[in-house]
């Protein structure tokens, strides 16, 4: 599909067809990712997340973790 970036109110966006989006799996409200690699863009769906597990550190845990003291009003 070749379309063009087009004035949409104060912002700019690119229209897809129906056929495409359907082709995409695609429909009108998904959240997309736009990427650079080199000069090719890439439109990624989110799938309704903004973040991606592989980029979550999850926090540690504490090995030995009975050494910690409450800090409110827990009950150990």
């Amino acid at each position: 599909m070749v379309t063009q970036v087009a004035k949409w109110g104060n912002s700019q966006g690119i229209r897809m067809d129906k056929r495409t989006l359907n082709s995409l799996g695609l429909c009108v409200g998904d959240t997309v990712e736009i990427l650079k690699n080199g000069e090719d863009i890439i439109v990624k769906p989110t799938h309704g997340i903004d973040w991606y597990p592989q980029d979550y550190e999850s926090p540690s845990l504490a090995d030995n973790w009975e050494h910690i003291e409450p800090r409110g009003r827990e009950e150990w």
